[in-house]
């Protein structure tokens, strides 16, 4: 016999109880389930990731691979599956690298050479700010070949003074001559010479106006920063320098104001000219 039609009662019965089974929220991952699935990946990544390579190992990385996999659970109404991390983690592993860069400063463990070029190579802002750290762990290392990608790192990331350490190569001198990242404690004579600081004052005498040749001569010293700058143009923040002129820095200063002079006068109109 054919089937008769349901009742529309027991259509609107089936219907809610549908409705009640969607609206039912989906099982999440437990807390041991996030245990579980961060100690195997923790494995996985070290190999998968060539991790091992700078000599991490499973139990270094499980602590931050726990926080990652706790996230994803959190963000998701259905239960995380190992391989649905696996493949979530392997596509932000920049973001991974940077943790474990992170976690490898925080340590206070000596660093690998190995693991120095990895700081500098996948978390290059935090290599940056950290270049006083990396610096010293970089000559305990000798690894000089790693020492220029840290100085245009900490340049561009870091905090960079105008002038350059004549001891580190870093833009790192503050006001007190001493250098942010390698310590040095700096003389005024020793940054003379580095900077060449005749040849410096021979060109300020050549473009500046007599005036402020005079200025510099009368009180006995210049401010470095980007430029040497007689008193009144020193800048008002930064980190400037002030360079004492000695005796005989400031006779040759004087001397070139004054052949200068005499230049201007033996060029005006009417003026003797030399044979």
């Amino acid at each position: 016999m054919p089937r008769g039609k349901r009742k529309p009662e027991q259509q609107d019965a089936q219907q809610a109880q549908q409705r009640r089974r969607r609206a039912q929220p989906k099982r999440s991952t437990s807390e041991e389930e996030i245990k579980s699935i961060s100690e195997s990946l923790s494995e996985r990544l070290i190999q998968a990731l060539g991790l091992d390579l700078i000599g991490l190992k499973a139990v270094d990385i499980k602590d931050i691979v726990y926080s990652i996999v706790g996230s994803l659970a959190e963000s998701r109404s259905s239960k995380l599956t190992e391989e649905a991390a696996m493949k979530r983690i392997v596509a932000m592993k920049d973001n991974l690298f940077k943790t474990i860069a992170a976690s490898l400063l925080s340590s206070g463990r000596p660093l690998t050479r190995e693991q120095l070029e990895f700081i500098v190579a996948y978390a290059p802002e935090i290599a940056g700010r950290a270049a006083p750290y990396l610096y010293r762990e970089a000559v305990r290392l000798r690894a000089d070949d790693i020492i220029g990608s840290l100085r245009a790192l900490w340049s561009q990331y870091g905090r960079p003074t105008p002038v350059e350490c004549p001891r580190c190569g870093f833009r790192a001198v503050t006001p007190d001559l001493t250098c942010i990242v390698c310590g040095a404690q700096l003389s005024e004579g020793e940054l003379k010479r580095h900077l060449n600081f005749a040849s410096l004052l021979q060109g300020l005498a050549s473009r500046l106006h007599p005036r402020l040749v005079e200025e510099i001569i009368s009180a006995g010293y210049v401010v470095l920063d980007d430029d040497v700058r007689p008193p009144s143009m020193a800048p008002r923040q930064g980190f400037a320098i002030v360079i004492h002129l000695s005796r005989a820095e400031r006779e040759a200063l004087s001397g070139l104001l004054s052949a200068q002079q005499s230049q201007t006068k033996g060029g005006e109109p009417g003026a003797p000219q030399a044979s």
